[in-house]
């Protein structure tokens, strides 16, 4: 009833040398990390404030709200860094 074809396997091997513009996307893809970072440290920072003075104040859902930016930067800032790695390993996993 059903006739499977079999065809050649298909090989990928990612590779950037050569490809035009592959420079400047690396450099783009630094950046946009660096700009993560950025980002993650001012959660962090503008969470701590937020936090200290409303503790201070009695404002207990903006103490919450604080603590919120705290970990939310402090995720990005794991996030941003693992990215990489785990784009590599999730690649390699799938039979590279």
């Amino acid at each position: 009833m059903f006739k499977f074809i079999l065809a050649a396997p298909v090989t990928v091997t990612p590779n950037a040398s050569g490809m035009p513009g592959a420079a400047l996307l690396q450099q783009m893809l630094g950046w946009l990390a660096q700009i993560a970072l950025w980002g993650s440290l001012a959660s962090i920072l503008v969470g701590a404030a937020i936090y200290g003075l409303a503790q201070n104040s009695g404002s207990y859902s903006n103490a919450f709200r604080g603590k919120q930016l705290v970990a939310a930067g402090a995720i990005g800032a794991i996030i941003a860094g693992l990215a990489p790695t785990a784009v590599n390993m999730l690649f390699n996993a799938a039979g590279n």
